[in-house]
């Protein structure tokens, strides 16, 4: 078994990297960026889904619509979630544009796209890996993710 890069001679840079394919010593290296997209990401869908809370909450309440402080600290979570949801979509566009996808339903991993013995398949890493050393098939999970064996895969060092 062999995971390799194809190279891409597409002009369009963009494309380029939404096109990307890795290896793991490719998909290790970027990890130090990988790792704080990741981090604003679980950061920002916490706060999103509390704020998302808050406002089901409030909603629920109908007589407190009417009331003034009410409505002043509902227009202002409803602000604070657009701009925090707008950050999400922001962090998520920068991973696509480096050809990186999340997992869904996310649980912090992402996946490399990669070809493997002339097939697509995912490297897959997750917050609590030190390296990218996992893939799974295209349209599995996290869950059916394998362990890379450098000595029998042909892969080069994840160091």
């Amino acid at each position: 078994m062999m995971v390799r890069a194809i190279s891409n001679n597409n002009e369009n840079a963009a494309s380029e990297a939404s096109e990307a394919t890795f290896t793991p010593s490719r998909a290790t290296k970027m990890l130090p960026l990988i790792r704080r997209i990741i981090g604003d990401v679980v950061t920002l869908q916490a706060s999103i889904r509390v704020q998302a809370q808050q406002l089901q909450g409030i909603d629920s309440l109908p007589s407190t619509m009417q009331h003034p402080d009410y409505q002043e600290e509902v227009n202002d979570i409803r602000a604070s979630l657009a701009e925090e949801q707008a950050r999400l979509d922001a962090c998520v566009s920068e991973l696509n544009s480096l050809g990186v996808a999340l997992h869904q339903p996310f649980d912090g991993t992402v996946d490399f796209p990669a070809v493997w013995n002339r097939r697509p398949i995912c490297l897959c890493w997750h917050p609590d890996d030190a390296e990218v050393m996992y893939y799974h098939e295209l349209g599995q999970t996290a869950a059916d993710r394998q362990k890379l064996e450098p000595n029998l895969c042909g892969v080069e060092s994840f160091s």
